[in-house]
């Protein structure tokens, strides 16, 4: 389809109000994905990234947890943390434990889907590693088992959470808490976030992490 195609397609939606409502949907979107970004709690990203950096420095691993959109979420954010721009910058050694599906069927079917990463963490956790759980609500179950592992085994912990957190709030050393109950919203700033922590540790890849420096040197002065 070409351009002049979609503004026919819009020109048709309009006179049926389509076009005004879509436009109107985006802005709000925008505008309450905007609002709670800036509501997250700068000190608490602080300490974020400073005990992600103590992963990479002591050579520890990082695991990332999280089902539906934020099990997606989960596998970006140990993608972006374990790539490397240049020899100046090491990634962090990371794992999604929402990657092997031959896994977590079986441990969902032989076990119970609560346990999916209790399990696993109960088996590759050592001191010194750190666990991300995502999760918008809060209060999954199998997110809350897995806290719960990482606390018994003295694992810190950062939640990228939603709203006040849920239960998981409770459970976890580091929360990055989005203020918003739209899940959408709460997925967008996650996915920020993880990009976010990856430019702030450096393994932001080039030109991203060239802005971000621009950016920063803009501020400071």
């Amino acid at each position: 389809m070409g351009r002049s195609d979609v503004r026919d397609d819009a020109n048709a939606l309009d006179g049926r109000g389509g076009a005004h409502r879509a436009t109107a949907v985006c802005t709000a979107f925008q505008n309450l994905v905007a609002d709670a970004a800036l509501a997250v709690e700068p000190n608490e990203f602080a300490s974020a990234v400073r005990l992600l950096d103590s992963v990479r420095t002591n050579g520890n691993c990082l695991y990332a947890i999280g089902n539906g959109g934020s099990a997606a979420t989960a596998g970006h954010l140990a993608c972006d943390l374990a790539m490397t721009s240049g020899p100046q910058v090491a990634g962090l050694r990371t794992n999604a434990l929402t990657g092997n599906t031959p896994l977590l069927s079986a441990l969902a079917n032989d076990i119970g889907y609560d346990r999916v990463f209790s399990e696993q963490l109960a088996r590759l956790l050592t001191p010194g590693d750190v666990v991300v759980a995502i999760s918008v609500s809060g209060n999954s179950p199998n997110i809350l088992e897995g806290l719960k592992t990482a606390r018994a085994r003295g694992v810190r912990t950062v939640g990228l959470l939603g709203g006040s957190g849920g239960s998981a709030a409770a459970l976890v050393d580091v929360p990055l808490l989005v203020d918003s109950d739209v899940y959408g919203v709460v997925e967008t700033v996650h996915l920020g976030l993880v990009h976010s922590l990856a430019l702030a540790l450096g393994t932001g890849r080039g030109r991203s992490q060239d802005i971000l420096e621009s950016s920063l040197d803009g501020a400071q002065g």
